[in-house]
């Protein structure tokens, strides 16, 4: 740190005025600035990163400034050299005047930091620059393409012939004091090819010493505009979902080129530059009816400024007042109509606006929806609910980011409440601050509705859909009763629960049969939300896949104790009965977190593979499935997971209870050892019987599809 501090002070007395402020105090941010840009490539890489270094030392104690994870300038090899595709995915127009430190970084950026995902063109229009620009592009990249115009144009007419030279479906507009980050371009496209209501991305922007600066923008009523976010920082989980905004800086944008043609590109009313990007925005909402969206997945550093400088007064930059009247007289109808008077007050609203209305989703942790049913069940409610309009924030009551799920969810346009080491405000802090604009709550499990619904209830607008799961004291005291000497709690949650469900407006249930439970104790306002399943296989050949198929096959996870239960008693209590007549068979045991007592049932016919993400091969070569649960509560998703792919379920009463089953029509029932094994056995060497229960599977389906869930949410939320 000494050997750092010591080359900034050399810095510093070299260049004092520059980076010293009126009041003299050093401004770090400007030093960053300067060596993360236009002397990069002079300084050799070993000073490089000693800055880099210390600047992190120096900026990581602040909530706002920090260079964690932040792909920086590097020195490189020349020539660099890009591939030229005939039939590019992405055309990347970057409009330059000068300043050729900064566009050959911007360039480097590309070259560093863009995958093979998708196929691109760089495009330069050179609007006559008076450094060496031309001769430096042309002596250090080959494969761009360099467009210079005969006299100076403006930055607008200058976007607008790259894109008349562009070959790609996607126009991406890129300005030359930037350098990007991993996945940028390839976040940018993901989002825009995903969801086709969309016409256009942006990128978050990001201050050299690592403070954000932009996470969109909202456009006043007077036509000016507002930088969400600016100078906070950029780990905030308010800043780190996809979101529709009012208009995204043209430093990053991505549309489709017929979009942009139809639009007849940037107007040249805003030559020679500003708002030329914000009136693109309002064109594509208003006149194509089409979405414009931040994703904070695509991220680059920006040295705002360099390109048009920052007094408002001279140069360029004066035409940002000038256009900001032109933008107001063309957009004054619109403007009146849709968008808020200038007010700190009106910043939350001006977010939130383009959802109808807000809810407020709380669980454990963030739902990893491939390790457990609860998980899974929650994350396809998710989907649900934001296909029908609202604006979803999801608070884990853990406080964390888990990966990749969170990110997942920040993709899809869901907020995720957190904190970690560089964004340390609570989540209670962060709830507090969003609490104005929720409208509906969610709370999972009874232990969270105690904790939260204190905090919330102070807001008298907001409505409580609590949440079961499954009735947890039903759980409990089902084990209590094979158990007997296992002593647990199962009155006390059993007491929760039923406050918890009467305190809300409604309380759901995840089948029929614990909804009439919740009834018979007095609960009033219920409703029934079950697991939720789509089904997985079309194949017509039962014949041949019960052939060819072989092996027996469960699910679960293994901290939920019920799964722990049924695989010891079928392992070591019922197999042997099924080995005794078909010894060759082998059981695979899937399902997250394996115990040490479930790896020690592990031999050669029994397979513990642990964790698999895509677990569809598994399901489509088994050829039965076995869930021998003697206790539990609610809808299992290990049995609808298996009706998805068509496996015919042997199981218990508990296994398959309300989801309206029926024994030898879609599913073999057992409850004893020996019952279960001659189940077994039955199934797995009766070829007639086994396609009969796989059709009947499909008809139990029909009520858990996301379409007919849908229709239930949308009855519950009409109904609040």
């Amino acid at each position: 740190m000494s050997e750092g501090n010591s080359l900034f002070k050399k810095i510093i007395r070299k260049f004092h005025s520059r980076f010293v402020n009126y009041e003299g105090k050093i401004e770090y941010a400007k030093i960053a600035r300067y060596f993360f840009s236009k002397d990069i490539l002079n300084i050799p890489i070993r000073v490089v990163n000693k800055i880099q270094h210390t600047i992190f030392n120096i900026t990581r104690t602040s909530s706002k400034g920090i260079l964690f994870d932040l792909s920086l300038p590097k020195n490189v090899i020349y020539p660099i050299t890009f591939k030229q595709p005939t039939s590019p995915t992405v055309s990347i127009i970057i409009p330059i005047f000068n300043q050729i430190d900064y566009t050959t970084n911007c360039i480097i950026g590309l070259f560093e930091n863009i995958s093979n995902k998708y196929s691109y063109e760089i495009i330069i229009v050179n609007d006559q620059s008076t450094d060496e620009s031309e001769h430096i592009l042309n002596s250090t990249f080959k494969g761009i393409t360099i467009i210079t115009n005969d006299v100076n144009i403006g930055f607008v007419r200058s976007c607008n012939k790259g894109a008349s030279a562009a070959r790609g479906k996607y126009i991406c507009f890129l300005n030359n004091d930037t350098y990007v980050q991993p996945y940028w371009l390839e976040s940018l496209i993901d989002l825009i090819e995903r969801d086709h209501t969309i016409g256009l991305v942006g990128s978050m922007l990001i201050y050299p010493n690592g403070m954000l600066q932009e996470a969109g923008n909202i456009i006043w009523k007077n036509g000016l505009g507002w930088n969400l976010g600016r100078k906070e920082n950029r780990f905030n989980s308010a800043y780190n979902y996809v979101r529709e905004v009012d208009y995204i800086s043209g430093a990053s944008i991505l549309l489709n080129k017929n979009d942009f043609n139809t639009l007849g590109g940037f107007d040249e009313l805003y030559v020679p530059a500003y708002y030329e990007d914000t009136d693109l925005c309002f064109n594509m909402r208003y006149k194509l009816n089409k979405k414009v969206v931040y994703c904070p997945q695509s991220k680059i550093i920006h040295y705002e400024g360099i390109t048009s400088g920052t007094n408002l007064y001279s140069g360029v930059k004066k035409h940002q007042a000038i256009n900001q009247i032109k933008f107001l007289n063309k957009w004054k109808a619109e403007l009146d109509q849709y968008h808020l008077s200038y007010a700190l007050k009106n910043i939350p609203q001006s977010i939130s606006k383009y959802n109808a209305k807000s809810i407020l989703i709380i669980d454990s942790y963030v739902p990893c929806y491939n390790k457990e049913s609860g998980s899974n069940r929650l994350f396809q409610i998710i989907k649900i609910i934001q296909h029908l309009g609202y604006k979803i924030t999801f608070l884990p009551d853990n406080q964390k980011a888990d990966q990749p799920y969170t990110s997942e969810l920040q993709a899809m346009g869901v907020e995720v409440l957190f904190k970690n080491q560089y964004f340390q405000t609570s989540c209670k802090k962060q709830l507090l601050k969003i609490i104005n604009t929720i409208d509906i709550v969610w709370i999972c499990r009874p232990e969270l509705f105690e904790k939260y619904y204190p905090i919330l209830t102070t807001k008298t607008h907001i409505k409580f859909i609590y949440d079961t799961i499954d009735l947890h004291f039903l759980r409990l005291k089902r084990e209590n009763e094979l158990f007997p000497h296992k002593k647990n709690n199962w009155r006390a949650v059993k007491k929760s629960e039923i406050l918890s469900a009467n305190r809300a407006d409604v309380a759901l249930a995840i089948t029929p049969v614990d909804e009439a439970i919740l009834k018979d104790l007095a609960v009033k306002n219920t409703s029934v939300i079950p697991n939720i399943h789509t089904l997985q296989y079309h194949s017509a050949n039962s014949e041949f896949e019960f052939n060819n198929r072989s092996g027996l096959l469960f699910i679960g996870g293994y901290s939920h104790t019920p799964n722990i239960d049924a695989v010891v008693w079928l392992i070591r209590h019922i197999m042997p009965l099924v080995w005794a007549k078909i010894p060759d068979i082998k059981v695979t045991l899937l399902g997250n977190n394996p115990t040490d007592t479930i790896k020690n049932l592990a031999s050669d016919k029994v397979i513990i593979p642990g964790f698999i993400d895509d677990v569809s091969p598994y399901f489509n070569s088994h050829k039965v499935f076995v869930a021998p649960l003697r206790y539990g509560a609610g809808m299992k998703g290990k049995i609808g997971q298996s009706l998805e792919f068509g496996l015919p379920i042997v199981s218990t009463n508990i296994g398959i209870e309300g989801m309206n089953m029926n024994h030898e029509i879609d599913v073999l029932v057992a409850n004893t050892e020996s019952e279960i094994a001659k189940s077994i056995i039955r199934l797995y060497t009766d070829q007639d019987l086994w396609i009969q229960i796989r059709k009947g599977g499909n008809k139990i389906i029909e009520p858990y599809t996301p379409a007919a869930v849908e229709q239930k949410l949308k009855q519950l939320f009409e109904q609040l």
